[in-house]
C-alpha cells in the first residue's frame, strides 16, 4: 500500500534529520558543537529507539509499532510545541507560568527544584545562541531557529501521514 510505504519513508527521514542535526555540527544551521558527549549520545539514543519503532511496524505490519507510531508523532509534536512556541509565543507567568513548568518539566525531562522555564532559557542560549532563525526576537529569549522549525513541520506532516497510514490499514 502506498500510503503506508509513504508513512515509512516520512518517518525514516525525520529519523535521519534528527540524528544527523544532533550527530553532526552544521553551525550555524544547528547547535550540535555546543553538546557535550553526554547530551549528544542520550539526544541520539533516546529519541532514535523511540523514532524506529514506528518504521518498523509499519515495514513490517506488527500493529501494536503502528499504533504506537500512530500516538507517538502526535505526542513529540506537542512536546515540540511546549518546549519551542509556548516560550515564543508567549511568556508564561502566575498561575499559568506553575502549569506550564509542569509541562516543560516532563517535556524536558528535566524535573529539578525551580523554575523550568529559566532552566531552559539558559539552556537555549547556551546552545542555540548564534543559530540560524528568520523569526524576530521576543521576550523571553526561546526562539525557534531554522534547524527546529524543520524539525517540528516535519514531525507534523509525519503525523499526518503516520494517521491517514494507520486508518487505511485498519481493513
Amino acid at each position: 500500500m502506498f500510503i503506508a510505504r509513504f508513512a515509512v519513508f516520512c518517518q525514516l527521514l525525520l529519523l535521519g534529520y534528527h540524528q544527523v542535526t544532533t550527530l553532526f555540527d552544521f553551525f550555524p544551521f544547528n547547535g550540535a558543537r555546543h553538546l557535550d558527549r553526554r547530551e549528544r549520545c542520550a539526544e541520539c539514543s533516546v529519541n532514535g529507539l523511540l523514532m524506529i519503532l514506528p518504521p518498523i511496524g509499519f515495514g513490517f505490519h506488527v500493529r501494536w509499532l503502528m499504533t504506537f507510531g500512530l500516538i507517538y508523532y502526535f505526542v513529540l509534536f506537542a512536546i515540540e510545541l511546549v518546549i519551542w512556541w509556548v516560550p515564543y509565543l508567549t511568556t508564561p507567568s502566575g498561575r499559568w507560568r506553575l502549569v506550564y513548568n509542569r509541562l516543560l518539566s516532563w517535556a524536558t525531562s528535566n524535573f529539578e527544584k525551580g523554575d523550568t522555564l529559566n532552566r531552559w532559557e539558559a539552556i537555549h542560549r547556551r546552545l542555540y545562541q548564534g543559530t540560524i532563525s528568520f523569526l524576530p526576537a521576543r521576550a523571553g529569549g526561546i526562539v525557534p531557529n531554522l534547524e527546529h522549525v524543520i524539525l517540528h513541520g516535519w514531525t507534523l506532516v509525519t503525523a499526518l501521514i503516520t494517521a491517514v497510514a494507520w486508518f487505511a490499514t485498519q481493513t
